[in-house]
């Protein structure tokens, strides 16, 4: 038994590598289609805008970095690297206007 997918051209680019080659990847919890890019093999979301991260902060129980984990509006979620042993999160409000981060 084969499965056969039927690539159509939906002329959405992958907002990280620029690329065309996204296929349909199921439902974002928001309801909306989210795409998987081929190349780089990120997931996203038609209207999703990138968000650059300039310094990443460090976590307050054990001293690791953190890594990007959600975006919630306009509010940014770390979580520890060493996550599950460390269960440490900070939360950080966008600057729209020049995409920086600003302490609670």
């Amino acid at each position: 038994m084969s499965v056969v997918t039927e690539a159509t051209v939906t002329g959405i680019r992958c907002p990280s590598c620029d690329s065309e080659a996204v296929y349909k990847y199921g439902k974002a919890w928001t309801g909306k289609q989210r795409f998987l890019c081929m190349m780089c093999r990120k997931q996203f979301t038609q209207d999703s805008k990138k968000v650059t991260v300039k310094g990443k902060p460090v976590c307050p129980e054990c001293g690791k970095p953190m890594h990007l984990y959600k975006i919630e509006g306009d509010i940014i979620r770390f979580r520890c690297s060493w996550y599950p042993e460390c269960k440490a999160y900070k939360k950080f409000r966008i600057k729209e206007e020049k995409d920086e981060l600003l302490h609670p």
